[in-house]
C-alpha cells in the first residue's frame, strides 16, 4: 500500500519510514521546510516539504491510501494549550484531510504514558482505563478520544499504536539524557533503579508500524507494543557490559526528585527544556509494565532484544 508519513524526520517518524521502505511500501516523507533531512536523504526516500500551516495537505495524499501520522511536541515543559496545538489540532486537520481526500486508513503514533502513573505492578493491557496526570499525557488521552470520535463519522479505518518506551539510534531523550554521566562513570537512577518498565527498539516500532497497513481490522483498534521487560539498573548492567567499564549509580530519592522536579518547572518558563519535571521523574520511578498479547495475535513478533538494540543506538560508543 502507498503510505504518507507526517512526521517523518521525528525519532519513530524516521524508524517508520526506514522500515515502511523495508517491508516494500511506497513511502511519501511530508516534512516541514526547515526539518532535518539528512537521514530520509541517506535512505533515498520520496521527501516533500509542505508549509503545515499554509499548504493544501491534500496535494500529498492519494485516494486508497494509509496516512501514518507521527507529529508531536514532544517537549516535556508545555502548558496544554500550547501541547494541543500539534497534538489535537494539527492532528485533527490532518485526519479531517485524509478522510476528505479518500485515504483508506489512518494510523497514529501514541505513547503508553496516556496511563498515568496510578498503574499496578503487573502488565496492563489495551482495556485499562487510561488516567493522564500530567499535560503530557492528558493532552495524548484528548488526542486519542478526539481521533476515535472523528472515526466514528468517517468510512476511513483508525488504528492507534501505543509504544512502550523506546532506545535506538537518533534518539533525542533516554540515551542522550544518561551518557554525559556515563561517560564520566556514572548511571542515573530515581528511587534506587529497580523499577521495571517495557521497552522497545525503535526499530521494532517502525516493523510494527509497517504490519499494521496491511493488516485486517474491524472498526477502530488500539495496539500497545513492546519488545522486552527490564529494569533501569538491568539498562544499567547491559550499557556496562557493551561499554567494557562499569558504572558507579548515581540515585536520587524519588521524593527529592519530585520535589526538584517540581521547583524546575515553577522556575522554568513553559516552552523551555528544564533538566528535571515531576513527570520525568515519575516516568524514572515507576513501574511500567505492558501487556502487548493483542498485537502479537495478529503475528507481529519483536524482533530486537536489549542488547542488540543497545549495540545499535550506541553505534561507535560500543566499540570497545
Amino acid at each position: 500500500m502507498d503510505v504518507v508519513v507526517f512526521g517523518a524526520t521525528g525519532y519513530l517518524g524516521s524508524h517508520a519510514v526506514e522500515q515502511l521502505m523495508i517491508a516494500g511500501h511506497k513511502v511519501k516523507c511530508v516534512v516541514r521546510p526547515r526539518s532535518d533531512i539528512d537521514f530520509l536523504k541517506s535512505i533515498s526516500a520520496d521527501i516533500h516539504v509542505v508549509d503545515f500551516e499554509n499548504s493544501d495537505l491534500a496535494s500529498v495524499i492519494e485516494k486508497g491510501c494509509c496516512v501514518l501520522n507521527c507529529t508531536a511536541d514532544t517537549r516535556m515543559h508545555l502548558s496544554d494549550l500550547q501541547r494541543s496545538k500539534v497534538e489535537i489540532d494539527l492532528t485533527s486537520h490532518i485526519f479531517n484531510v485524509a478522510a476528505a481526500a479518500g485515504a483508506k486508513r489512518f494510523i497514529q503514533l501514541s505513547t503508553v504514558m496516556l496511563y498515568g502513573f496510578d498503574r499496578p505492578d503487573h502488565a496492563i493491557d489495551e482495556q485499562y482505563p487510561p488516567n493522564p496526570k500530567y499535560s503530557y499525557s492528558r493532552i495524548a488521552a484528548r488526542r486519542e478520544r478526539v481521533l476515535l470520535d472523528l472515526a466514528e463519522a468517517s468510512p476511513m479505518e483508525l488504528i492507534i499504536l501505543r509504544p512502550s518506551n523506546t532506545l535506538g539510534k537518533r534518539d533525542t531523550s533516554a540515551l542522550p539524557a544518561i551518557l554525559p554521566l556515563l561517560e564520566k562513570g556514572g548511571f542515573p537512577v530515581i528511587g534506587g533503579g529497580e523499577w521495571r518498565y517495557s521497552n522497545a527498539d525503535a526499530r521494532d516500532v517502525g516493523r510494527a508500524f509497517a504490519h499494521l497497513v496491511d493488516l485486517t481490522i474491524a472498526g477502530s483498534e488500539i495496539y500497545l507494543m513492546k519488545g522486552y521487560d527490564i529494569s533501569w539498573l538491568d539498562l544499567k548492567a547491559a550499557i556496562d557490559n557493551i561499554l567494557g567499564r562499569k558504572s558507579r549509580v548515581f540515585n536520587l530519592p524519588r521524593g527529592l526528585a519530585l520535589v526538584l522536579g517540581g521547583v524546575m518547572e515553577f522556575v522554568f518558563p513553559f516552552g523551555s527544556s528544564p533538566p528535571l519535571t515531576r513527570f520525568m521523574a515519575e516516568t524514572l520511578s515507576s513501574n511500567t509494565l505492558f501487556d502487548d498479547s493483542k498485537i502479537r495475535s495478529t503475528g507481529f513478533l519483536p524482533k530486537y532484544d536489549l542488547h542488540e538494540t543497545l549495540i545499535d543506538a550506541l553505534g561507535e560508543k560500543s566499540l570497545h
